[in-house]
């Protein structure tokens, strides 16, 4: 009989453990766990010139924190990326003496996920952008 009873007990802590494990692993993921990580990305490919705090340099490089391109239209910041402000920007805009040249490299997942990571930490919680729009953007420069 006390077999029994613990038969039960363990069945029925399964059945309530199962949904309750089931929903820990969905609420506790981070957001971007399953992809890349923009923070990563930008530290890696973007911090050294723009700074970790996106100041950047003054007259070398310039600053992304509140800078109204960065929290703009989104495909003017993936032009920037895949082909370089020189080529992007107005020629009478502020000049600096540091250069960008276009990120090659990443994929249309990674250029998406540290543009937005860029746009939420720099732009005033801009809007992010998804792969989709870095291959549009991209099919278009190409042209």
């Amino acid at each position: 009989m006390k077999v029994m009873k613990s038969l039960f007990a363990m069945k029925a802590s399964r059945i309530f453990m199962v949904p309750v494990v089931a929903l820990l692993a969905l609420t506790s993921k981070p957001a971007q766990a399953d992809g890349p990580n923009g923070e990563k990305l930008y530290k890696d490919t973007c911090s050294a010139c723009h700074q970790p705090s996106g100041s950047g340099l003054p007259t070398v490089y310039p600053a992304l924190m509140g800078d109204p391109i960065v929290a703009g239209d989104p495909d003017t910041l993936i032009k920037i990326v895949l082909i370089g402000p020189t080529k992007v920007l107005p020629a009478n805009r502020p000049k600096y003496s540091g250069v960008m040249t276009s990120i090659t490299g990443l994929s249309d997942t990674k250029i998406a996920a540290l543009i937005t990571y860029v746009r939420a930490k720099f732009g005033k919680g801009a809007s992010a952008v998804d792969e989709a729009e870095v291959t549009k953007v991209k099919a278009s420069t190409a042209q």
